[in-house]
């Protein structure tokens, strides 16, 4: 017999030999576990103020110091308000001076206007008298506005807080004189704060869905919900920044820890994942034959995410002896 022959039969008689590799298969969607993914957040407040004079005038008592925690309205600074309260009384006597005269110099149109029909009086003198009310009544308005500056001056004497919020800096002294920008205390919003969050942008736009977002702090967790999203990536960092509120119990300001979500499309589970040549990847049933589909960030010891239909019939058992292109042998479940 000649070689060729022979060579021929014996190759025959090998595939012959080479049985389905007998497996089992899971659809992928009824695989994916979810994954946790975390990014380092800390919580700020909402606000942080410095809180200036807005008139000049003497520092007369300061009732909140460093520590102290106010509430929204409460005042923190008195000026002294002689001068204020003086310039509104002097402000409110002129208006009175100005409405003794105005009817004074209604009374004398009035009486104009009857000489007019006798024909005692000229038609100007009429009409300079109109113009006496006239400007009269300007300058009632104008002191009316004048009433209202000096009750503002008054008002500002007392400087209130603009919001619930702790007193983290004192720069003002009693006795030192104040003027409109002197910057007097430092308050840090209690009442509203918020979680800043450095995400890296391949998760921007799946973290407003999120339904479990937790900020987690010395193994303490909080639920949060995203506040505000932005839409540009910071060059430093290279990451977006995220703004979370808390939506229940909330963390101290200043505390540091991570955010954490579970990632919505789940991640292949690392007992499948194998590594064929230098790649990673999964076996996929495809017509009763084995197809190598790589995960191209697909780590040693680590699940991957697959991004393939649900439906996807994964090689769940036996997958580790095979090769790309083997016959299978799939066994009902």
């Amino acid at each position: 017999m000649s070689a060729l022959p022979l060579l021929a039969a014996l190759l025959c008689f090998q595939v012959s030999m080479a049985e389905p590799v007998g497996v089992s298969v899971q659809r992928l969607g009824d695989l994916r576990v979810a994954r946790e993914l975390r990014a380092p957040a800390t919580v700020l407040s909402a606000n942080r103020t410095v809180v200036t004079s807005e008139v000049t005038a003497l520092i007369e008592k300061i009732h909140a110091d460093v520590g102290a925690s106010v509430k929204k309205g409460a005042i923190l600074v008195q000026l002294d308000s002689d001068n204020a309260r003086l310039s509104l009384e002097q402000a409110r006597a002129i208006l009175t001076s100005l409405d003794a005269r105005i009817v004074q110099a209604k009374h004398r149109l009035d009486r104009a206007l009857e000489l007019l029909e006798k024909d005692f009086i000229s038609d100007d003198e009429l009409i300079g008298r109109r113009t006496d009310v006239a400007v009269l009544q300007a300058n009632r308005q104008g002191q009316l506005v004048a009433i209202q500056v000096a009750e503002l001056t008054l008002a500002r004497t007392k400087i209130r807080a603009p919001f619930d919020a702790t007193v983290v800096k004192r720069q003002a002294q009693v006795g030192n004189f104040a003027q409109p920008g002197t910057q007097l205390l430092t308050l840090v919003q209690t009442d509203r704060r918020e979680v800043d969050v450095e995400l890296d942008p391949r998760y921007a736009d799946e973290i407003p869905q999120v339904t479990k977002l937790r900020y987690v702090s010395q193994g303490h967790e909080y639920p949060v919900r995203v506040l505000r999203l932005s839409n540009v990536i910071e060059t430093d960092t290279r990451r977006v920044r995220v703004r979370l509120e808390f939506t229940d119990e909330e963390a101290p300001i200043g505390s540091s820890g991570e955010v954490v979500w579970a990632e919505s499309t789940g991640v292949v589970p690392v007992t499948l994942i194998v590594q064929r040549g230098s790649v990673f990847g999964v076996f996929v049933a495809e017509n009763n034959k084995a197809v190598f589909v790589e995960i191209a960030t697909a780590q040693e010891g680590r699940p991957g995410a697959l991004d393939m239909p649900n439906d996807t019939l994964i090689v769940s058992r036996g997958h580790i002896r095979l090769q790309d292109g083997d016959e299978l042998a799939i066994a009902s479940e």
